[in-house]
């Protein structure tokens, strides 16, 4: 396909001072031309309004423009995959037209610009579309294939009233919270309405952001990050959630905590609870100790220590296990932990992800604030992500890309989209292969890797 000749072929009918202009013909100045994945565009550049109607005859659009618009006569195009030829025919009864032969029956919108002042013809190469389905009571799903900037875009939202009695709720995509698993498999065992894939996560499967679960830390992370929360009854996305944690020794020595629920390395101090497994699947090189209501209930140097509810266990090695040395049981340990955030700390479900993408109801995408990687932060890729509409309505999305059939988006061109949807507020999760919509489920989007990929954290509606 020669695009190089639609360009130039469309210049042609730029030759509109061939005759003269009656007072009620908007001088056209220009004409131009543009081919995109999702559509060709023909730009009737003007000094004014220009006044058109169009028909679709069959395979045929017709463009009628004002009485005196003096067009060339000449071809545009002869072969493309959708359009057979662009002609202007001879003016006849003081109309002047410009004629556009389909090769096969195609979605068009025509419509005037202003500053410039300019009509604009889009022929869609691909099928735009949008549906729409109940999934319960004030929520509803929407199945939209459509162009954004050129590009075909495929995309899928939940919409969640806030009079609709669902929850939006981390959980593990792995059965508990380390490791990686099914999305769709555990959204389906929970019965949950909807779901997308969350937080960022290694090959290892260690959360990577900061997520609480009905109250209680899950996994933390140091790096400001944008999040979702949600705290008694109400919603709000945070930016710069960052933990820090510390554990106060009887001695009064305080010990940062470097990770929750996660693999311990060198001269590391984690902290377990009962949301990581049944046991902290340690070595015996190290110590550790376990926690209840302040006080130290056991100790242990062979590692793999047991883990229950309404206890922690403090895991540590080098010399963080030197620290822990001096512990005995009975002897009282102050543990402190903090999300930066009032709001995030009182919360009692924390997700976080990034960047931020929409605040106050408008872009702010905070790439270099929240020290996004560069291939997220500026490449084009599928999207996961969330936003709250004024009266509270949660918006729950997902992009396709990287495929012929939607190109996917930009961090900047979400934010754009989740604008245009009438949020107020948005924040990005992980994206690329990770990105998955659940419904009742069944995967309904299609992932950039031919099937699901195992991910960590995923958001799901729950029924309460």
């Amino acid at each position: 396909m020669n695009f190089k000749k639609l360009i130039c072929s469309v210049l042609m009918l730029a030759a509109l001072c061939a005759a003269p202009l009656t007072a009620s013909a908007a001088p056209v100045t220009a004409v131009r031309s543009s081919v995109s994945p999702a559509r060709v565009r023909l730009v009737f550049d003007s000094t004014e309004p220009i006044k058109y109607t169009d028909e679709k005859n069959g395979l045929q659009i017709v463009v009628n423009l004002p009485e005196g618009t003096a067009l060339a006569q000449s071809p545009v195009i002869k072969k493309d995959v959708v359009i057979k030829s662009i002609t202007v025919p001879a003016k006849k009864k003081k109309k002047a037209q410009v004629v556009i032969d389909l090769t096969k029956d195609c979605q068009y919108k025509l419509y005037n610009l202003k500053n410039p002042d300019r009509l604009v013809l889009d022929i869609y190469r691909i099928p735009i579309s949008k549906t729409t389905t109940q999934l319960a009571g004030g929520v509803t799903y929407t199945y939209a294939q459509e162009e954004l900037n050129g590009r075909p875009i495929v995309s899928y939202l939940v919409s969640v009233a806030p009079a609709a009695r669902l929850e939006l709720r981390p959980f593990s995509a792995a059965g508990m919270y380390n490791g990686r698993g099914s999305l769709a498999k555990q959204a389906a065992e929970r019965g949950l309405v909807a779901a997308i894939n969350a937080s960022y996560f290694d090959t290892d499967g260690w959360v990577i952001g900061n997520v609480k679960d009905k109250g209680n830390f899950v996994a933390m992370d140091a790096t400001p990050r944008s999040g979702y929360v949600v705290q008694g009854n109400e919603q709000k996305i945070v930016r710069d959630i960052a933990y820090t944690g510390s554990v106060t020794l009887p001695d009064g020595r305080a010990l940062q905590l470097k990770g929750m629920n996660r693999a311990r390395i060198a001269n590391d101090l984690v902290l377990f609870n009962s949301y990581y497994a049944t046991s902290t699947k340690t070595n015996q090189y190290g110590r550790e100790v376990k926690i209840k209501n302040g006080r130290v209930v056991a100790v242990s140097t062979a590692g793999n220590m047991s883990l229950e509810p309404g206890c922690v266990v403090l895991s540590g090695h080098g010399t963080n296990a030197a620290a822990l040395a001096g512990l005995r049981l009975g002897d009282h340990v102050i543990l402190t932990q903090s999300l930066g955030s009032s709001i995030a700390d009182a919360a009692t479900a924390v997700v976080s992800g990034g960047p931020l993408l929409v605040e106050n109801g408008r872009v702010n995408v905070r790439t270099a604030e929240e020290q996004m990687a560069p291939d997220i932060a500026r490449g084009r890729a599928p999207r996961t992500a969330v936003g709250l509409k004024p009266d509270g309505t949660l918006l729950m999305l997902v992009i396709d890309g990287r495929s012929s059939a939607s190109a996917g988006m930009t961090l900047a061109e979400l934010a754009q989209y989740f604008v245009k949807l009438g949020a107020v507020s948005a924040v990005n999760y992980d994206g690329g292969g990770s990105s998955e919509m659940v419904i009742n489920g069944k995967i309904v989007n299609k992932p950039s890797d031919g099937r699901e990929r195992r991910v960590s954290i995923g958001l799901g509606l729950f029924i309460t």
